[in-house]
């Protein structure tokens, strides 16, 4: 009998034979395989023949692309004052009364003026505790004191018709609002001048810039022997920006003038726009 190990190497060795002599893959399987691939290799190609867009080919646009601008002088139609009403007492009390007492008389100048109350609008309101500090050169500690309490309101009036202005300066500085207010909180009348439609205006101007690069397109096709086609790309460039025109404030420290107040002139701001539009040629 055979010794167990000789039979296991003898088996080992047997199944290795067999490994060997096995069959290799249907050679029908694999030529009907390659010829599978073949085929959609050569459709592939053809496909990409025959589109522009896949063989990475575009078709011939001719266009022109030109800059239209549009400019325009526009004057002021509004303008915007804002007054300083505040007061200052050592009672709270007594401070807010001073101050609504300015407030009720602002509001009495705008309605005799015939200003519609709407026109109004408060910008802000407080009332703050005024301390003084105190130092003390031995210590080096600083201290505080109440002197009182601020009570302070800015209102801005809008004023449509601008031949109102000057009068309306006149009877806010001849009102007495700088009588107890400290002339460190701010001017007592600060204006401006503005439009009171200025998204109407960009919009005109944008559409005049249009108009001016179709114009500019279409002399420049017919100078080529051409004919302007469709809009083939826009882009909106310089936005017409109306920057409202600031005037010196007029101080609470200036002492009000026994002639009538004469409005600042509103002169005329000059507005651009332009806009890139590339178009076709037929």
């Amino acid at each position: 009998m055979r010794h167990p190990k000789i039979l296991r190497h003898c088996e080992r060795q047997r199944l290795v034979a067999k490994r060997r002599e096995a069959k290799p893959t249907n050679p029908a399987c694999s030529r009907n395989w390659i010829a599978s691939s073949l085929t959609l290799l050569v459709m592939t190609t053809m496909m990409c023949m025959a589109s522009p867009a896949l063989a990475g080919e575009h078709p011939s646009i001719r266009t022109v692309s030109v800059t239209g601008e549009a400019e325009r002088r526009v004057a002021p139609d509004q303008a915007q004052m804002r007054v300083n009403l505040n007061a200052m007492n050592a009672k709270l009390a007594t401070a807010r009364a001073e101050h609504n007492k300015k407030l009720q008389k602002l509001m009495a100048i705008a309605k005799d003026l015939g200003i519609p109350e709407n026109k109004l609008r408060t910008e802000s309101a407080s009332m703050t505790p005024v301390y003084r500090w105190n130092n003390n050169n031995v210590t080096g500690q600083s201290t505080r004191t109440l002197e009182g309490y601020r009570v302070q309101t800015i209102v801005t009036i809008t004023i449509s018709d601008l031949a109102k202005v000057g009068e309306v300066m006149d009877q806010v500085m001849g009102a007495g609002f700088e009588k107890g207010a400290n002339a460190e909180w701010g001017d007592l009348i600060s204006m401006q001048y503005d439009i009171a439609n200025p998204n109407k205006v960009r919009e005109d101007l944008l559409a005049a810039a249009i108009e001016n690069a179709k114009s500019k397109a279409a002399r420049m096709a017919a100078a080529s022997g051409d004919r302007l086609g469709p809009v083939w790309r826009m882009q909106e460039g310089t936005t017409p920006d109306f920057t409202p025109r600031p005037f010196p404030m007029i101080g609470m420290r200036a002492a009000v003038a026994d002639s009538a107040a004469v409005a600042p002139p509103a002169g005329e701001t000059a507005l651009t726009s332009t806009v890139s539009v590339t178009y076709e040629l037929k």
